[in-house]
């Protein structure tokens, strides 16, 4: 195995032991949970094989599920994000671009099409994360605020750590 590849299960490793013992305690004002778990699903590179990937999602989101008492939530929207990361992906990509592999990041896409890119699987994961947990729209108030503000703190954060990683390589 090379260098890389151990450096990458490394990485992984240690978002998801962060997702597990420490964002999942944050609730800023009792609503705004981050994800940094997104950050895995956002850095895919854009020519994965779809059944790898959702394989990859299915998972690192059972592992979250096992350590947190949720069954199957995280999975879920895992799985709901890999399932729809390619096909946005295309939308979002510059049209010239054809059959050229990539990751997605600030230099590939675009600031603004990252931008977007990034906060539509956000609040995909955190739509069907929150709403699977809830399982009702008894507080439809207090979903609607706990999906904006946790999709919104969740960008912030993994704008943060891709603007740190880009300023390190």
């Amino acid at each position: 195995m090379s260098k890389h590849r151990i450096w990458r299960v490394v990485g992984i490793v240690v978002v998801v032991v962060l997702q597990i013992l420490m964002c999942n305690r944050i609730a800023l004002w009792g609503v705004a949970t981050p994800f940094v778990l997104m950050y895995l699903f956002l850095k895919v590179p854009s020519g994965l094989n779809a059944h790898l990937f959702m394989t990859f999602a299915f998972f690192v989101g059972l592992l979250v599920d096992i350590f947190t008492n949720t069954p199957g939530v995280y999975t879920l929207a895992s799985l709901t994000v890999a399932f729809l990361h390619n096909p946005l992906l295309t939308r979002i990509q510059y049209r010239d671009r054809g059959e050229e592999k990539y990751v997605p990041s600030f230099a590939s896409l675009g600031v603004w099409r990252y931008m977007l890119y990034a906060f539509s699987l956000t609040l995909i994961f955190c739509t069907v994360l929150f709403w699977t947990e809830s399982f009702s729209f008894f507080t439809p108030s207090f979903l609607v605020g706990r999906i904006v503000s946790s999709s919104l703190l969740t960008l912030l954060v993994i704008l943060v750590v891709d603007l740190l990683m880009e300023r390190k390589r």
